[in-house]
């Protein structure tokens, strides 16, 4: 159930039945009989009577993206406008795409062999159409809004404890407050009550928030090294990202927590680990438009400009947090996690039932407690407990920003986690709703 080889984005079959003879590659005319070991089925077997698979349960959903593919012929052409093309691997700093082997695996998995004309349960399978080219053609009128002025660069904290420019992540233990008197009051209500719309997605090694007993410094993992891009340049990894808080699901003796994923779309990331999530929101995003989500996610959250940011800037800029560990086990699949912090208070695992509100700033590893982030102050609205969710469903998220009208290509790795703010950079108005 928690294999690699059934994650939910192995699906590339059709492709596979359809694509190889036209592309001439010296396949049998019959593609059955390449993709299964044998082109007869064993006569005890059961067959599924209309196509649908017999192993797989799972919500199988197939992201074909990655443009700049070379096909090699007119036929190949036509089945990509149909289609999609194969995820092809881009190295070890871009997302690795699918293997032959893997797709025929898929294949044979679902109940295809020997009768290859059968169709794919559409309950249980989505082929994405991908193709290189789209009808938006407009530019990217988000692209450069990041402000450029000296007066948004990093700055001593010794000047943000005296101009109180309070400062993210903060502990958001139930009954902590931060040492900095504000006068700022977070947002209270849903962003989207508030007419913002999310703009970016994009997570941190490890939890950059506090909330003792669920993320903190007793919580376990199998700590790898990641790389991270060591700031604000998102074209260079150079550093290793640094390991925040972790949770304390993590069970070497359980496979689901160590039985690696083959990961197609994001990059560099570990079953067992902890991941904090953030989206950003933001009042002058391109809001239900192609353009709405954007890397670097401040393209996204000035795309409009300036005037749709007056007022009071916490009730116009916000993030939603979420901390996971990720698991191999299609029972945590979740199938759109890209859009926002997960909301189901009254299930199982409780995502969102306990949501932390309080104004901060912009964070990750360019930011610590001596040089502090000039976005300030934004409303932060953190889910304070860890919770599990499956590997595919980061894959899935990856494969969406894929399919985004901007490159968002540098968030598909985890960020370093910046370290915890002090107490006299936290604000004093934490609060639970």
């Amino acid at each position: 159930m928690g294999s690699a080889r059934k994650s939910p984005l192995a699906a590339a079959v059709l492709l596979g039945v359809l694509m190889w003879p036209a592309l001439g590659t010296g396949c049998p005319d019959d593609a059955d009989s390449d993709l299964c070991d044998a082109t007869t089925t064993d006569p005890d077997e059961e067959l599924p009577t209309s196509g649908a698979s017999r192993s797989a349960p799972l919500v199988l959903s197939l992201a074909l993206a990655l443009s700049g593919h070379k096909h090699q012929s007119a036929a190949a052409l036509g089945w990509l406008a149909a289609l999609g093309s194969v995820p092809m691997a881009l190295g070890a700093d871009g997302p690795a795409g699918y293997t032959c082997g893997a797709v025929k695996d898929m294949y044979k998995d679902a109940g295809c062999c020997g009768q290859p004309d059968a169709t794919f349960d559409v309950a249980n399978y989505q082929i994405i159409p991908a193709p290189d080219t789209s009808v938006i053609t407009t530019a990217n009128p988000c692209e450069g809004t990041k402000p450029t002025a000296s007066g948004f660069d990093n700055f001593p904290c010794a000047d943000a404890i005296v101009g109180a420019v309070e400062q993210a992540g903060a502990n958001v233990t139930e009954g902590y407050m931060g040492g900095m008197a504000v006068d700022a009051t977070p947002w209270n209500l849903t962003y989207l009550e508030g007419g913002l719309c999310p703009v970016n997605v994009h997570w941190h090694y490890g939890a950059e928030h506090l909330s003792v007993g669920q993320f903190d410094e007793d919580g376990t993992g199998r700590n790898f090294s990641e790389e991270d891009d060591g700031g604000e340049d998102l074209t260079r990894r150079l550093a290793v990202a640094r390991l925040g808080f972790q949770c304390h699901h993590f069970d070497e003796a359980d496979p689901k927590f160590t039985t690696e994923y083959e990961w197609a779309y994001c990059v560099g990331m570990h079953v067992g680990e902890t991941y904090e999530v953030h989206w950003p929101h933001s009042a002058a995003g391109a809001c239900g438009t192609p353009f709405q989500y954007q890397t670097p996610f401040y393209d996204g959250v000035f795309c409009r400009g300036a005037t749709y940011l007056a007022g009071e800037l916490q009730h116009k800029v916000g993030v939603q947090a979420q901390v996971f560990v990720i698991v191999n086990d299609e029972d945590y699949f979740y199938p759109d996690l890209m859009r926002g912090m997960i909301m189901d208070p009254l299930g199982a695992q409780g995502f969102g039932a306990d949501i932390a509100y309080y104004t901060g700033s912009t964070t990750g590893t360019s930011r610590d407690n001596e040089m502090c982030s000039a976005y300030s102050p934004i409303t932060w609205q953190v889910d304070r407990k860890c919770h599990l969710i499956s590997a595919s469903s980061f894959d899935k998220m990856c494969a969406d920003m894929l399919q985004q009208k901007d490159d968002m290509s540098d968030d598909l790795h985890a960020h370093g986690a910046r370290e915890l703010v002090s107490d006299e950079l936290a604000a004093d108005n934490l609060q639970r709703l």
